[in-house]
């Protein structure tokens, strides 16, 4: 891991900070003023970045590096994004409404359905940044954004607050905002596959971290996985 403190890792960290409050004001401003829902998508992809660094440097200092802002996700990660937003220019934003069109629902409710589903996507973005934000805060120096091969002193296997319902709220937090980002944009299409190769990705990832946990905690990790879902749906 680079060591925070050098010169390079202190100026790529103020400046990489400094335009995710730009991106962040701008998406803000921009989406009150034009009502712009890909202005409100990129403000809260700037938010859940900042906050990815914000809640580390706070809680899991150790671990700090200009890496914990999580930019770095793969091609992959931001491939999806682009895609969703491309989705949503190509249908105009309208892709969710026909779908529901071919349904061939009342006009009355083809009229408030599109209130339904920005209000969700608030509610999802909101709590599943909610939920991953308090995830990382609660497990403290025992979170961490890697998959830990080898058990650090401070690691200690969490079970209580959220942990006491969910064995993955952190990723349970991620799968419920990156659903709802793909509902503000009013993309249908990257809403499913969102939902699909996330559920795949979180579904290899739990299988081999509980690998590690249960070789860090025995019997211990294997009592709280019998008693404890993992949160996110047909993943037990």
């Amino acid at each position: 891991m680079p060591n925070i403190h050098t010169s390079d890792q202190v100026a790529l960290i103020s400046a990489t900070s400094s335009l995710l409050g730009l991106v962040i004001g701008s998406g803000c401003i921009l989406s009150i003023l034009t009502k712009s829902r890909v202005s409100a998508f990129v403000a809260v992809l700037g938010i859940f970045h900042e906050l990815e660094f914000y809640i580390t440097a706070q809680f899991q200092g150790p671990q700090l590096s200009w890496d914990s802002f999580v930019l770095n996700n793969g091609a992959a990660y931001w491939i999806a994004m682009s895609i969703g937003v491309l989705e949503y220019y190509f249908t105009n934003g309208s892709s969710i409404s026909k779908i529901l069109s071919w349904l061939h629902l009342p006009s009355c409710a083809l009229s408030w359905i599109p209130w339904v589903y920005t209000s969700l996507a608030i509610i999802l973005v909101t709590s599943g940044q909610l939920l991953r934000s308090y995830a990382m805060v609660h497990a403290g120096k025992s979170f961490s954004h890697h998959i830990a091969s080898e058990k650090r002193q401070e690691h200690s296997l969490v079970k209580s607050g959220v942990y006491h319902y969910v064995r993955h709220p952190s990723y349970v937090g991620f799968f419920v905002w990156a659903i709802g980002t793909q509902l503000l944009l009013k993309n249908f299409f990257s809403l499913v596959a969102f939902g699909a190769v996330l559920w795949d990705f979180f579904s290899k990832r739990i299988t081999g971290e509980e690998m590690y946990l249960v070789k860090f905690f025995g019997e211990e990790y294997k009592d709280y996985r019998r008693k404890t879902p993992s949160g996110i749906p047909f993943i037990p």
